[in-house]
């Protein structure tokens, strides 16, 4: 006899394994290699990737079957379920996939559109409004922890090593000289009141995104190693934790966070508590989006893999609200990280549920209610 019942759940999940987002040219700069061809454009979703995220689904199906969130058979009613992605390819295709993995052959399409900006892009007038210098020395202090983190200065001579980094137009262009190396490199932070992002180059945004590019590397092509052949499961645990530190830092202080996840979190909120919310709500966004509600809520977790707070393509946070007896209801939170297993030879495994402190993970709903009241308060 179960001890509580799922009411309903808010899923937010990143998209699958896509394409990089940056040019031919800029990783050019970034190496001297010859760097693979990947399909599609820029950004995209990859086959590989829509194919894993169907895998993925189809084996959380059994779990939210038992729980009454989806028909054992038979397609889902539309006002049992919201499905909605931002508008970018990767997004709009990786939703596609996870009900293609819940109900083979269905053909349910995700909502989307400019319509949703605010739940997936950071609130433009909240970045005119902050007080910018105090958001980049909050970064900063994040930032300025990483250069004493032996972690962080192992992975940065692994992708030294691998990419043979840097080009003299990379070093020139920040303001060093023609002749750097990826630890050398300059840093640059600003943020434009005009454009609701930080803009960060330099030495952390290249080494954190080259260590994102070799992960999709190795999900993209699992008959052969990354990195030009360099990197594999072990080098990768080594990397990815460099690449997780340095997008903590600039997108969980505190000042990016509430402009990133603000409207964010306060739907999940509303959709978790209302009465007319359907039981399964699925969100297909970025990691951004999971990075500034996390921060918000202050949530944190570990992989045994990958070291503190990935958020590796597939990944997703669950907020579930349960049913302990007649009158007494609990919010719980979850998060869920692909192995690199699964990423690369197993597609029939579960993704992996990580642990959250327990005093971040649970809540009475009213509780919870405050929390968010508090942490996006102007």
């Amino acid at each position: 006899m179960k001890s509580a019942n799922l009411v309903k759940t808010v899923i937010l999940s990143r998209h699958g394994i896509r394409s990089p987002k940056e040019s031919d040219a800029v990783l050019r700069q970034w190496s001297t290699r010859a760097w693979p061809t990947w399909p599609g454009n820029q950004g995209d979703l990859t086959e590989r990737g829509k194919e894993l995220v169907k895998a993925q689904w189809a084996a959380m199906r059994p779990f939210l079957v038992e729980n009454g969130l989806i028909p054992a058979s038979g397609l889902h009613q539309a006002r049992d379920y919201a499905l909605i992605a931002d508008e970018d390819q990767r997004t709009r295709m990786t939703a596609i996939a996870m009900f293609e993995g819940l109900f083979p052959a269905c053909h349910i399409r995700p909502q989307y559109g400019s319509r949703y900006d605010l739940l997936f892009h950071p609130d433009s007038s909240l970045y005119r409004t902050m007080d910018r210098q105090k958001a980049l020395a909050e970064v900063q202090v994040l930032l300025d922890c990483l250069d004493s983190d032996p972690v962080i200065g192992n992975a940065l001579t692994i992708l030294q090593d691998i990419t043979k980094c840097c080009r003299p137009s990379l070093c020139g262009a920040l303001g060093g000289t023609t002749s750097c190396t990826l630890q050398g490199l300059p840093n640059r932070m600003s943020i434009d009141p005009r454009k609701p992002k930080l803009d960060i180059a330099g030495k952390w945004q290249v080494a954190s995104t080259l260590a994102e590019i070799m992960l999709l590397e190795f999900a993209q092509w699992p008959d052969r190693k990354a990195g030009w052949g360099e990197v594999d499961e072990m080098v990768l645990r080594q990397i990815i934790p460099l690449h997780s530190a340095v997008f903590n830092a600039t997108h969980r202080a505190h000042s990016l966070a509430k402009a990133g996840g603000t409207h964010m979190l306060e739907y999940i909120r509303e959709t978790l508590l209302s009465e007319k919310s359907p039981p399964l709500t699925i969100l297909v966004g970025h990691d951004t989006n999971i990075a500034y509600v996390s921060g918000l809520l202050d949530i944190h977790w570990t992989d045994p893999e990958l070291g503190c707070d990935p958020i590796i393509p597939g990944s997703f946070i669950t907020f579930e609200l349960w049913q302990k007896t007649e009158s007494v209801r609990e919010i719980r939170i979850g998060f869920h990280v692909p192995s690199l297993e699964f990423l690369r030879t197993s597609p029939a495994s579960l993704t992996r549920a990580v642990s959250i402190p327990v005093d971040k993970a649970v809540y009475e709903p009213d509780t919870f209610q405050k929390v968010v009241e508090n942490v996006t308060a102007a």
